[in-house]
């Protein structure tokens, strides 16, 4: 079963058609791009060059505003969020790009070496993204329950981050083994044949492809759903319990136990990156699991409310520099 994991995997060319299976199982119509689908891509090019100006300017504007600061803690939050805007720059230029022409296109056409190559980047991109969203959270949450361990453990946060960039690298190099360029004969009166970069028959067995499909959707959503929920409840928890002790006015610096402004502004990004995130991808991958456990869905949702939840996933890099910018005003 392909299904929408097709799409988070590497086709794109509308969830409905997940081509190359449906016609390998006896389906005789070449999929065509739909009203919605052309609707879809003129959506993903907005987001892509909205996404593209926002992260690359607040990425140039992270690398000016470093210069001259040295207090410790901005420096890491720093680091974090320049990582941050990074991997939703290239995501931006993989992933919506990839998806708007692919989606014009219907079929594949780049031939077989991009269609791993970009079916790699693809899911690279999306995990750098997800997991140093998670390393914020972790990072902040740390700061905030073991202040003096984050003192003396200043590069925490910046081993955090190798660990993401090279966990993504291995989590996504299957892709490169198990894309290909699948090609079957068109069976209308238009002759021909339709191309198009899937995974089906890379698996021997089904249970394979299973369990692939749930370590996936498992480390690209679950698991980092899981660790936000936690880190961020904590951190909640924490800013209302000072808030609370303090009464209605912070008094800055007055005991150990208070958070410094700038700290506090930190956190409540923190949680509105983790709020994003999820509020963003939520609605896409229980679309997914939805597919997954009753593949006849497909014929109960509409194909605008399909293209819908995955646009409203490509808001979450566009969002993230607005996030950024509030609270650094």
């Amino acid at each position: 079963m392909d299904g929408l994991w097709q799409t988070i995997h590497g086709t794109n060319a509308c969830i409905v058609t997940n081509n190359s299976l449906i016609m390998s199982i006896g389906t005789p119509d070449i999929p065509s791009l739909t009203v919605s689908g052309k609707i879809r891509v003129s959506i993903t090019f907005l987001l892509f060059f909205a996404s593209a100006a926002l992260n690359g300017s607040f990425l140039l504007r992270l690398q000016r505003s470093q210069k001259g600061r040295n207090k410790k803690t901005l420096s890491r939050m720093h680091v974090l969020l320049k990582n941050l805007m990074l991997a939703n720059l290239l995501e931006t230029l993989v992933v919506m790009p990839l998806d708007g022409a692919w989606n014009l296109t219907v079929q594949w056409h780049a031939g077989d070496v991009l269609c791993k190559v970009l079916s790699f980047l693809k899911l690279f991109t999306m995990y750098a993204a997800a997991f140093i969203v998670v390393v914020i959270s972790l990072d902040r949450c740390i700061a905030v329950t073991m202040p003096l361990k984050m003192k003396k453990n200043s590069s925490l946060g910046k081993s955090m981050l190798y660990l993401v960039w090279i966990i993504s690298i291995l989590f996504a190099a299957p892709q490169l083994f198990i894309f290909r360029v699948i090609s079957i004969e068109d069976s209308s009166s238009a002759g021909g044949s339709f191309s198009q970069c899937v995974t089906h028959g890379s698996f021997p067995k089904w249970w394979q492809q299973t369990l692939y499909n749930l370590f996936t959707f498992g480390c690209l959503f679950i698991i980092p759903l899981l660790l936000m929920l936690v880190c961020n409840s904590i951190i909640i928890l924490t800013m209302t319990q000072v808030l609370h002790q303090d009464g209605k006015k912070l008094e800055l610096n007055r005991t150990k136990n208070n958070i410094p402004q700038a700290r506090l502004k930190t956190l409540k990004m923190t949680v509105a990156f983790a709020s994003l995130f999820i509020v963003c991808w939520t609605p896409y991958y229980v679309l997914g699991i939805w597919y997954w456990f009753e593949p006849e869905m497909m014929t109960k949702v509409s194909d605008p409310i399909n293209h819908f939840f995955y646009l409203f996933g490509l808001l979450n890099p566009c969002l993230d520099p607005l996030i950024y910018s509030y609270f650094s005003m």
